[in-house]
């Protein structure tokens, strides 16, 4: 399963929420640790950052 992507517009709370649900009930056998899904989500969360893509509403870093 390709892992889930911030949409246009999403705020990072939201997308964190979204992201850990995904991958926990489609991956989970992948990545047992709760600490580790969490740190993937927060990892595509920054990446899309770099990429410029993400919102800058509350919540997200400049």
């Amino acid at each position: 399963m390709p892992l889930p992507k911030p949409k246009k517009n999403e705020e990072k709370q939201p997308f964190i929420s979204r992201c850990i649900a995904k991958v926990t009930k489609e991956d989970a056998d992948k990545f047992p640790d709760r600490k580790q899904r969490a740190a993937i989500c927060y990892s595509q969360w920054d990446g899309n950052e770099k990429d410029g893509k993400k919102s800058t509403k509350k919540g997200s870093r400049k």
